[in-house]
């Protein structure tokens, strides 16, 4: 129900068509913007039965380890999904324009350089967790 105009806005292209856009280019533009954010859903959702472990002190079990790895991995993948899917957007958005007005736009912002900073982060913490567990099960071996 969004107007075109800020539709194009958002996917950076400066000249927004005077017609409305049709229900199957929204379907298609929606689905697209859907995929950078249902790999991050994916992702929050493996950190919650990641704090679900945490919670239910399992913290160094390898299952919890796996669903850290995991929501690092999702949110990695979201980040980098967001510009490629904004340039699909555009390019979808303009496809029915006149020649010379087809765009294609490439945007990398800094909440992207962020969130792969953070994946990255929370993906050490998961090696560092990996590392103590297996430590913690070859100490238990001496016992």
């Amino acid at each position: 129900m969004t107007p075109a105009p800020t539709l194009f806005n958002h996917a950076g292209i400066p000249n927004a068509p005077v017609t409305e856009i049709d229900w199957s280019t929204r379907a298609l533009a929606f689905g697209i913007a859907m995929v950078p954010l249902g790999t991050l859903i994916w992702g929050l959702l493996s950190g919650r039965r990641c704090f679900d472990a945490f919670a239910a002190g399992r913290i160094f079990s390898r299952d919890s380890i796996q669903q850290l790895k995991t929501f690092a991995i999702a949110v990695a993948a979201s980040a980098l999904l967001k510009p490629l899917a904004g340039a699909a957007l555009s390019v979808v958005l303009s496809f029915r324009q006149p020649a010379g007005a087809k765009t294609l736009a490439l945007s990398v912002g800094s909440d992207t350089l962020i969130a792969l900073i953070f994946a990255g982060t929370v993906a050490v913490i998961a090696w560092v967790m990996t590392e103590a567990l297996e430590i913690a099960d070859e100490n238990k071996q001496f016992v």
